[in-house]
Parts: structure tokens; sequence; C-alpha cells
């Protein structure tokens, strides 16, 4: 059984906000970050034979909004740091491989979730997704190994140390193409407009957020 845990580090109910787009969105920031979410659990469910769990702040509310409440487990913790996220990851990877990805990542194309799957079960041990700031999108993991989960990122944070001690400990690791984040105005633009050229069916909930908020004057992917 895969295990998908999707984290909700760039969460505009806890405080403080993390991110330009939350900052900036200020009051439909909750609504943006929910199709987010939305729209990141609707890619998990595509995933077959795998169970979807999203990691939490005890004091989140943003499960709640989600149209998929009650439907997929949600983790309250009481702090989004780096023990906290490896004692989750590793309680996952006693039953199963675990790929973790953000609640913010709407425009994950699916065949990356996919190939990640598919190179965990042929016996690659870490498959790093990453961004193209330095940080990354996805991390798949195929067992709790020790040194992988002592190095494990945060959010936003640059996946080195983690390839390192993949390398020193002789494990397998594949490289995803690189992709961008969503943590800037800048990044919210691009997303718009690569959207009026994606399928219809990528990010539905983030289109309809950007079509009727007003927030760009066109409408995305038309």
């Amino acid at each position: 059984m895969t295990h998908l845990l999707i984290t909700l580090a760039h969460d505009p109910t806890v405080r403080p906000i993390s991110t330009e787009i939350a900052k900036r969105m200020q009051t439909q920031a909750i609504d943006l970050y929910t199709a987010f979410l939305d729209d990141s659990i609707t890619l998990a469910t595509h995933i077959s034979h795998a169970t979807i769990n999203l990691l939490a702040h005890q004091e989140s509310l943003l499960p709640e909004y989600s149209r998929y409440s009650g439907e997929v487990g949600i983790s309250n913790i009481p702090n989004m740091n780096q023990a906290t996220l490896a004692q989750q990851v590793a309680l996952a990877l006693n039953t199963g491989p675990v790929l973790l990805f953000g609640g913010d990542m709407p425009h994950l194309p699916l065949w990356r979730l996919r190939d990640t799957v598919t190179h965990l079960q042929s016996g690659v041990d870490l498959v790093i997704g990453s961004g193209e700031q330095g940080d990354w999108y996805l991390i798949g993991l195929r067992s709790p190994h020790p040194a992988l989960l002592r190095n494990l990122p945060l959010s936003g944070a640059a996946p080195d140390d983690l390839c390192i001690a993949a390398a020193t400990h002789g494990l397998r690791v594949e490289q995803l193409p690189p992709w961008y984040t969503l943590r800037t105005m800048s990044d919210l633009n691009r997303l718009a407009d690569d959207l009026r050229t994606m399928p219809r069916d990528v990010a539905p909930q983030t289109r309809i957020f950007l079509t009727t908020s007003g927030l760009h004057s066109r409408v995305v992917g038309e």
C-alpha cells in the first residue's frame, strides 16, 4: 500500500503566514488555498491502491473547508518541524512507500506521482523532485532509512542534505524533472498563464478561483 502524505506547510489559517501569496491575498487566501488543496487531493486520488493523509498543524482550519473533508485522513501535529515530519513519514513507511508533497501543488503533473510510485516499486530508495528555486516539490521514500529520515527537508528548504545522505549510504536515487512551487505572486501569475494551455482537468478548482476572484482580468484556460 502506497501512502500519499500531503503537507499543509503554507496554511493561511495558521499564524504566522509563510508565503507572499497568502499575505497578499488577505481575505481571499483561505479560498485560494482551499482550491489548491482540493486540486492536490484530486491528484492523489488518481494513484491506485494508496492512502491519502493530510499533515496539518493542530490549529489548522483549512481541511474543514475542503470538499474532501471527512474523506481523507488528517494527522494534526503540534509543530511543522523536521522531527515531527520525520516521525509522521516513518510511521507511514512501516506499511508501505511514501510520497510526500504539498497541499499547494494543484499543477503537479500526475505522471510525476505515477513515475515516483513506479521507481519505488522497482527498488529505488529515494525519488526527488527538485524545485526550480532550490527547494523541492515531491519526495518519494521506499523504506524508513534513518539517514533519510534525519535529513528530510521542510517545505521550501533545499533537499541537498537528503541527497548527500542517500549517496553516503549507497542508496538508489532517481531525480524527477524540475518543477515550480507556489510561493510568490509571480508564481501565481505564472500558474494562471500555464493553465491557459494545460488540459482543462488540471487544477479545476484553482481555475475557478482565478476566474471568479477578479485576480486576473482574463479567463484562465480559455
